[in-house]
């Protein structure tokens, strides 16, 4: 049996980054990780759209995405590596008086969440930002500093970084059961069995696989997250992530000039929950919008269509920390679509609880807080079928 400091399961970009802030700490960590790389397709890791925005955020997770939009600014040179990272900002707009006037109190809820920059903007305003907009928008919520990022890029930095530092990958290496065992955690894998003093389980959609042979019931479940890759337009077409308040939206122009379309339109999961199948209804559903939103997307045709298998919390927030009565483990997993842009936050919390220091910015992200759900509607929530085939 090997023995390691700390285990790691998973190797995304939650994974990856935890091991790189542990690594920098000195502390000797393995990852396991079932794939053949860190973020292979179908991982959300893979599949995520590269948001890398604060507005919208749950109060949860105000302090991590304060935190992570500052360390972007500067991710690239810690990681010695092109992110494709661009902060373009992010403006989500209104199509109505009715939603601008959502916009007025959502606004003032940013900046209540410590968000200073974000401010109102008029039609007018809006139209310099994002030359093109449809003629029904009225108004907008605009965020400087967020942006976008390549996400499967982002997560393989972090695995080299983290491996350059002395942490330990072992690829194609799923982890399939685990156990607490006079003080240690024993972990069983694909590459043979490792006991570590503490287990980090970031397995993404799968992370409930593993906690239940620890005899704990997470309340997530899977979802096919749908994205859209078009043909190229001209770059700089389009500056600004787009978002919109009634739309199922977020609207990107990568460096290439093509679009990159998102916004929650989900695919089918097939019942092995490794693999999933396309919706032409979703698909198509989500290419309206973006035209409609727009137009020049319109122009462009679909060049590829894909989803990522993400963990969906019971209560859309991720469960990050310890878990009571179940000593030397720690979770940080049920992302809900939107963990991308706060991993490199998430992984210096991560390290620093386990390194025994307080973290008050993961307060409102206990697992503790799994005792007070209900227990009928989280069944109901993990059974909800759905989404599957």
């Amino acid at each position: 049996m090997d023995n390691v400091e700390i285990v790691v399961i998973g190797g995304g970009v939650i994974g990856s980054s935890i091991a790189y802030h542990l690594a920098r700490q000195g502390r000797r960590v393995l990852v396991v990780e079932q794939e053949a790389e860190s973020a292979a397709e179908a991982t959300a890791s893979w599949a995520s759209a590269g948001g890398v925005r604060r507005q919208g955020r749950h109060p949860a997770e105000a302090k991590l995405a304060s935190e992570a939009i500052e360390r972007w600014k500067t991710l690239e040179q810690e990681l010695a590596a092109d992110l494709q990272y661009r902060r373009g900002g992010q403006l989500l707009v209104a199509e109505s008086d009715e939603e601008a006037a959502y916009l007025v109190r959502f606004v003032e809820q940013q900046r209540e969440l410590g968000f200073a920059d974000v401010r109102l903007v008029d039609r007018q305003e809006a139209l310099e930002l994002a030359p093109g907009l449809n003629e029904r928008v009225v108004a907008g919520s605009y965020s400087p500093a967020d942006g976008q990022a390549d996400a499967a890029r982002t997560t393989r930095a972090f695995a080299s970084a983290a491996q350059l530092l002395g942490a330990e990958y072992w690829y194609e290496s799923a982890a399939f059961a685990a156990a607490i065992n006079k003080g240690y955690v024993e972990v069983q894998t694909a590459q043979g069995e490792v006991r570590a003093e503490q287990v980090v389980l970031a397995a993404g959609a799968w992370s409930d696989e593993i906690a239940a042979a620890l005899g704990l019931r997470l309340p997530i479940r899977t979802r096919a997250l749908q994205m859209i890759l078009t043909t190229p337009a001209s770059p700089d077409t389009l500056r600004p992530v787009l978002g919109a308040v009634s739309r199922k939206l977020s609207l990107k122009q990568l460096p290439d000039g093509a679009f990159l379309l998102g916004g929650g339109w989900l695919g089918d999961l097939m019942p092995n929950r490794h693999s999933y199948k396309l919706d032409s209804e979703q698909v198509q559903g989500n290419m309206q919008d973006a035209r409609a939103l727009f137009p020049a997307v319109g122009g462009q045709r679909i060049a590829r269509a894909w989803c990522g298998l993400e963990a969906h919390s019971f209560d859309g927030i991720p469960f990050i920390g310890a878990v009571p009565g179940l000593d030397g483990l720690i979770l940080a997993c049920g992302f809900s679509g939107h963990g991308f842009a706060i991993a490199p936050a998430v992984g210096r919390c991560a390290a620093d609880l386990l390194a025994g220091r307080a973290v008050p910015e993961l307060d409102g992200l206990s697992p503790a807080r799994m005792a007070n759900f209900d227990p009928a509607q989280v069944e109901a929530f993990i059974s909800d079928g759905k989404n599957v085939a």
